[in-house]
């Protein structure tokens, strides 16, 4: 007699309140109790949920328990994710915190291949005459192609980013819950499919487990509202921008949120940092400033032309 098995992957299910929660369809569910009195139920669950297996007689889990933590590095990694770049801040851990530098990597390969199969969908959306059915197959398609293409780019990207950064932690956001919780999601359909195809944390499991170090999650509120340096209140006269109010600077928008993720690290790890009083942030202020601000980069003292009337362009580009 042949017995009945099943295995079902851990994003299918989730334990709740001392049970099993088996997702069927959406917002469809089969729950089973869980025998919390094994002896190694408690050690066990410590750990993460990766497998169920169902059998006639019997339903097992498995866990994956990290019996060590992982030690906190040498070295911090702030990044903060956005739509379009990845933003980083590094710094050097002594006595004293030290900053080594700041730099973007570009995610337009992976915006690229999103826009790229958003097309597509609409395409077939308004032109394939052929039954509900039949369409809905080919949307699952291009679906699947479009989330193995850019989990193929993030798994290069974060490969590259955790070789070329030996015996370093990272800190990031933690963004759960984001996508509930934003104001401008609410009232903006086209902000809200940006953050539903957005893939930050499959970018930061991945950095986390191909990392030897630690990975710290600090939270995101007022990252971009608060400025690192001084304290003071941050304002964006542009969307890329961040102005403070109080020492009159304006920063790029994604580095400065970057420093400010350090900030709130360093404190978790027991080491505050004084932004303003530190003489490494003296040699790499320049590299926070709006790239319209710094004397030295391509376009310094231009205004954008695609927003300023058609009379003024000519002279405000030239001023």
């Amino acid at each position: 007699m042949k017995r009945l098995a099943m295995r079902i992957d851990g994003e299918l299910f989730k334990i709740v309140e001392g049970k099993v929660r088996i997702t069927m369809q959406p917002n469809n569910y089969v729950w089973i109790p869980i025998n919390t009195k094994n002896k190694h139920y408690q050690e066990y669950s410590k750990g993460r949920a990766s497998e169920l297996l169902i059998t006639d007689t019997k339903v097992c889990l498995t866990f994956v328990v990290r019996e060590e933590k992982k030690p906190l590095g040498d070295r911090l990694v702030a990044q903060d994710l956005n739509f379009k770049s990845v933003d980083s801040t590094k710094a050097l851990l002594r006595t004293q915190p030290v900053l080594i530098s700041a730099d973007t990597q570009t995610l337009k390969e992976i915006v690229r291949i999103q826009n790229d199969f958003s097309r597509r969908r609409r395409a077939l959306q308004r032109h394939v005459k052929n039954t509900q059915k039949r369409i809905a197959k080919k949307l699952r398609e291009t679906r699947g192609r479009q989330r193995n293409r850019v989990k193929d780019a993030l798994h290069k990207l974060s490969t590259r980013i955790v070789k070329e950064n030996p015996d370093t932690s990272f800190i990031f956001e933690d963004l759960k819950g984001m996508r509930k919780t934003s104001e401008g999601a609410k009232k903006s359909k086209k902000l809200r499919m940006y953050l539903n195809r957005w893939p930050y944390k499959m970018y930061q499991s991945m950095v986390e487990y191909k990392s030897d170090n630690r990975t710290v999650y600090v939270s995101p509120r007022g990252t971009s509202s608060k400025c690192p340096v001084c304290g003071g209140r941050l304002e964006h006269p542009e969307w890329a921008m961040s102005r403070c109010v109080k020492c009159g600077v304006d920063y790029g928008r994604n580095r400065l949120a970057s420093l400010a993720i350090l900030c709130r690290g360093l404190r978790l790890c027991g080491q505050p940092f004084a932004v303003s009083a530190d003489a490494s942030w003296q040699q790499m202020r320049n590299e926070y400033l709006y790239p319209h601000s710094r004397p030295d980069a391509l376009g310094a003292g231009w205004t954008d032309a695609a927003s300023a009337p058609n009379v003024d362009v000519y002279s405000k580009i030239h001023v």
